[in-house]
């Protein structure tokens, strides 16, 4: 407890400033913004130079007797350890910072004038005192390179000043302004340090450094987020109109107006039905265009049948329709089941060798998924041309990303050739929250 008093009595700025830094990362720690890794290195590495000085002042205040021979005593070591600890780790941030703004290939060459710091003060430490020294009563002395870290500090400045530099010219002007205040900052408190106006304010520079530069990471990144889901919705609704030119097709459109007009002369009533059935299928397809979010099984069941009558009034009992249906209660993507039960049909049934087939279609709930099966027992095919599929194909890999992209699912198919074809299709539970209506 005297310790972590002591540490926000004598570094109550640094301390607040460190916590706060502490803070944001883990009210981001989901969304992880790009480095967010270096971040909190630099945090970890700002508490280590904030307990350093702690004990510095500790040992100061409460053990030190200026009158006292420390040349052989374990406090002399410390003292020299703890300088050299505090000398390496600043330019170490500085370096770190500016792995944020570098392309990674220059990361070891960057790294070089850190490794002389770091041989340097391991020198000082056992040979030589190149840049500082204590003498028996612990009075700290400045040596001949006694400017090195400052030096590799501000060598590590003035190089992120230069990338700053190429971000006014590629337009990122506001990256390169927060840049150039932050190395602003930085080099001068290093100047007053240099010339001893102040003492000991380097901690809370960098911490203040580090919490504007993460912002502005933060608003990267939410900037970057907005841009993706732009493209995620232009995409979604390319897709959608993809699948709706390919669901409208004229093979099917003509087939089944032919289909009508043989009925005209045989049974008004059922032409009549008929011609609702089309006209309720185009209208879904069509909708289909300009329609957001997801809908229930009901309404994507409900527009499958009605696509399948109109493939009775071709196949007659060539075709049969078998439904099992234990679970309504959850939603999918528009045009999810029907391009899926289409592809059952048309290839399956109509491509077997006697032209006619059982299309099942079930529904079904287990502890992950809502899952829709569609089986036939027709011609099946060799799965391996799925790689192959173009996006306007009649519909299985525009299924299939539709899926993903609005509640997580998947599309899983599996065939034999000459013995048909099963779809499993996966709406999983946990991806789906309360506005999707799934539980």
């Amino acid at each position: 407890m005297e310790l972590i008093s002591e540490l926000i009595s004598y570094n109550f700025v640094s301390v607040a400033l460190i916590l706060g830094i502490i803070i944001m990362l883990l009210e981001n720690r989901k969304e992880r913004p790009r480095g967010t890794e270096h971040i909190a290195i630099i945090v970890v590495l700002l508490i280590i130079i904030v307990v350093n000085t702690v004990f510095r002042e500790l040992f100061f205040r409460n053990v030190y007797d200026e009158s006292h021979d420390y040349s052989h005593d374990p406090a002399f070591y410390f003292m020299y350890l703890r300088s050299a600890i505090e000398q390496i780790l600043f330019p170490m941030i500085a370096y770190i910072e500016l792995l944020l703004i570098t392309p990674k290939k220059k990361h070891l060459l960057l790294f070089f004038p850190e490794a002389v710091l770091i041989v340097t003060e391991i020198i000082n430490l056992f040979g030589p005192k190149m840049l500082f020294s204590y003498n028996k009563h612990l009075v700290y002395d400045d040596k001949i390179f006694f400017l090195l870290p400052y030096f590799v500090g501000m060598l590590y400045m003035l190089l992120i000043l230069r990338n700053s530099i190429r971000f006014f010219k590629n337009e990122e002007t506001s990256k390169g302004t927060t840049v150039i205040f932050i190395v602003f900052l930085t080099i001068l408190e290093c100047y007053l340090e240099a010339a001893y106006i102040v003492v000991d304010l380097m901690d809370e520079i960098v911490a203040l450094d580090i919490i504007i530069f993460y912002f502005y990471l933060v608003a990267i990144y939410q900037r970057e987020i907005k841009l993706k889901l732009r493209t995620s919705e232009l995409e979604l609704e390319k897709s959608r109109r993809l699948l709706t030119l390919s669901q409208i097709q004229p093979h099917f459109m003509y087939n089944s107006l032919t289909s009508i007009i043989y009925l005209c002369d045989k049974d008004t009533q059922k032409t009549k039905n008929a011609l609702i059935d089309f006209s309720k299928y185009l209208r879904k397809n069509l909708d289909a265009m300009s329609r957001s979010g997801l809908v229930s099984i009901k309404e994507e069941l409900e527009h499958t049948k009605v696509y399948l009558s109109l493939e009775k009034l071709r196949f007659n009992e060539d075709l049969n329709i078998e439904f099992d249906i234990k679970d309504e209660m959850f939603m999918l993507p528009v045009l999810t089941v029907q391009p899926i039960v289409e592809n059952a049909v048309k290839h399956g049934i109509n491509g077997s060798d006697s032209g006619c087939g059982t299309v099942y279609i079930s529904t079904e709930e287990t502890d992950r998924f809502h899952r829709i099966i569609i089986r036939d027992d027709g011609a099946g095919f060799d799965t391996d041309i799925l790689k192959d599929l173009a996006e306007s194909h009649i519909g299985i890999a525009n299924v299939r990303k539709r899926l993903m992209d609005e509640c997580g699912g998947d599309l899983v198919i599996n065939s034999i050739p000459d013995n048909g074809t099963e779809c499993v299709i996966l709406i999983p539970k946990e991806k789906n929250d309360e506005n999707s209506g799934n539980r």
